[in-house]
C-alpha cells in the first residue's frame, strides 16, 4: 500500500519508520519537499528505518535548506560542530 507524503509524517510520528521512508523518499528527493526531505535526513542520521548514514543525512538536509528548512540548517551546523573536533 503506498502511503501519501502527509500520512509519511504521520507515520514517523508512530515510529513506523521504515513505512514512512517508503512514503516521504519520493516526494524529497524527486519533488524537492522541504519537509520530507528534513525527515529523510533524520531517519538517515538516526538509521531509523534504514541504514545509518550521515553522508545521506547530510545530503537531503542541504537540499531542505536550498528550499528553505530552517530546522536543517540547524541539523547540519549541529553536525559540523559536534564532528568537528571528533578525529
Amino acid at each position: 500500500m503506498q502511503h501519501s507524503v502527509d500520512e509519511g509524517y504521520v507515520l514517523y510520528n508512530e515510529r513506523r519508520f521504515k513505512e514512512a521512508f517508503d512514503a516521504l523518499y519520493d516526494a524529497a528527493a524527486y519533488e524537492n519537499n522541504a519537509e520530507a526531505q528534513y525527515f529523510i535526513g533524520l531517519m538517515y542520521f538516526h538509521g531509523d528505518g534504514v541504514a545509518k548514514s550521515v553522508e545521506n543525512a547530510q545530503k537531503f538536509w542541504k537540499k531542505a535548506l536550498r528550499n528553505g528548512h530552517i530546522d536543517a540548517a540547524n541539523q547540519l551546523s549541529h553536525i559540523s560542530t559536534s564532528t568537528k573536533h571528533m578525529f
